[in-house]
């Protein structure tokens, strides 16, 4: 039995592993794409998942793994080469300090869309409160990304070579640029230019989301902006 992927591919933390893969080049996961406009979430999903949220890796042992990061994990333990996590201890921690940033970052901004963008109006209660928090704490987190960033050497947000950090990020930055309207903040310089060069990678090509969603995500900062403007 081959490994499962089930995601929808346009979505956050499936991204993480959908960008992974084409850097890694890894083939042979069945991809199984769940759709949104079909009804959420459909009946399998529930099955497979207690929370029904994606991504979901099954692997060939038939062994369920519902987290993105440990799905990253488990694939660079599976296939080493090339090498995403750090060649040298001290380099695997920089890529895991890295990833603990940016998956609090994706934390405070699904907060931010959940309390505070009309994509969630009537689904769950808002607040504008907590959306303002989330969203000054999701910049903050970018602005210590940037730090990190600026004090590593390479073309990459670790060094030399592309990372599991890398992937994450990308697909955390595109999500909230394409989707919601949140470019990556001007006192980002780094990140800026990290954003804009892994952005030309084909690994990056931007994933097309649902036209009635994008329609209503679009201009989360105008609707909800955080404190610091």
């Amino acid at each position: 039995m081959s490994m499962e992927l089930y995601e929808l591919a346009w979505e956050l933390y499936p991204r993480r592993v959908g960008i992974y893969l084409a850097e890694k080049g890894i083939t042979g996961i069945d991809r199984v794409a769940f759709d949104l406009m079909a009804g959420w979430p459909p009946p399998d999903l529930e099955r497979l998942s207690p929370l029904a949220t994606v991504p979901i890796l099954r692997t060939e042992g038939g062994t369920l793994i519902r987290s993105s990061i440990a799905i990253l994990e488990y694939l660079e333990e599976r296939f080493p080469s090339p090498d995403m996590l750090g060649q040298t201890p001290a380099m695997r921690a920089r890529t895991r300090e890295l990833i603990a940033v940016i998956d609090e970052a994706a934390l405070q901004f699904g907060i931010w869309c959940h309390k505070g963008s009309p994509a969630f109006a009537g689904r769950e209660p808002q607040s504008i409160e907590a959306a303002t928090f989330a969203a000054d704490a999701y910049h903050r987190r970018l602005r210590l990304l940037d730090t990190l960033a600026g004090e590593t050497e390479g073309r990459f947000l670790a060094g030399d070579q592309p990372t599991i950090a890398d992937c994450i990020a990308m697909a955390t930055l595109q999500f909230a640029e394409r989707l919601y309207g949140v470019p990556v903040p001007e006192v980002c310089p780094s990140l800026i230019d990290w954003y804009a060069a892994f952005s030309e990678r084909p690994s990056a090509a931007p994933a097309e989301f649902p036209a009635p969603l994008l329609a209503v995500a679009q201009g989360l900062r105008e609707v909800c902006p955080p404190s610091s403007g």
